[in-house]
């Protein structure tokens, strides 16, 4: 699962899934809808660290921040469940049509805002109630990898890469965006990445012929620092996971379930 802070939980197209015409709506009132995801996703990270705050005091767990802990590491051990990209989902929406109904004093506009709100606090107490999946050791999304090419005995292509980091006890995180390069007869691809995570032990490389058809290609993690040069045909390993899954829960009975 992608970490909290890895990126925008949702995603236009998600807003679209429960409101075919919010683009027209965004046009029509001059709404910026990337602010606004933004925007929700920043109000809910306050609700959520004000919650962790109440509730991890109360649970003895060596593996879990103390209160001092939690407010510099913030949500940044979060992983992003169903759940809480539902609530994601309405708080945006309730914040958009919040905005459409100020601008025109619309009845049809102000109803939508208060059908959102009220789902966003429905679907954040149940998010709350199934549990806050945080995640020991959490690596974070990589940037995209910087592709190159050296001389070599390649044949001319177009590749598609992406690259995520390695903890030290083996934990992936989410995968990076697609980066691409096209090579000439007689070189070869070579991949590097810059600005490590804190916790990366190594990296890992996924290299395809097209952006939703790329591979692992090393077998062990590449060393911090060092360039994968491709050697030969392309390896026909896992494609890309998800992310890391929660250790455990803390949820709003006070009480910790293991993941």
């Amino acid at each position: 699962m992608a970490l909290f802070t890895d990126g925008a939980i949702n995603e236009t197209i998600d807003l679209q899934n429960y409101e075919n015409r919010i683009l027209d709506v965004a046009s029509a009132e001059g709404i910026d809808l990337a602010g606004k995801i933004a925007l929700a996703q920043d109000e809910i990270a306050n609700e959520l660290m004000m919650f962790l705050l109440k509730r991890l005091p109360f649970v003895e767990s060596q593996w879990l921040p103390q209160p001092v802990a939690r407010q510099q590491i913030g949500v940044s051990d979060v992983a992003v469940t169903g759940p809480l990209r539902q609530w994601h989902v309405h708080e945006t929406l309730a914040l958009i049509y919040r905005d459409a109904y100020n601008n025109q004093l619309n009845d049809r506009y102000q109803g939508k805002w208060h059908e959102y709100e009220n789902l966003a606090k429905a679907s954040s107490k149940n998010y709350l109630r199934i549990g806050v999946g945080l995640v020991a050791g959490p690596i974070p999304k990589a940037s995209p990898p910087i592709l190159s090419t050296i001389s070599g005995n390649g044949i001319a292509s177009t590749y598609y890469a992406a690259a995520t980091w390695v903890n030290q006890a083996g934990g992936e995180g989410c995968a990076s965006e697609v980066a691409q390069i096209t090579t000439a007869t007689g070189q070869q691809l070579a991949i590097a990445v810059v600005n490590p995570a804190a916790n990366a032990a190594g990296w890992n490389v996924y290299v395809g012929p097209a952006p939703n058809a790329i591979s692992l290609q090393n077998s062990t993690p590449v060393a911090l620092g060092s360039t994968w040069t491709m050697a030969g045909a392309l390896t026909a390993g896992a494609q890309p996971g998800g992310g890391q899954q929660p250790t455990w829960y803390v949820v709003d009975h006070h009480a910790l379930e293991r993941g």
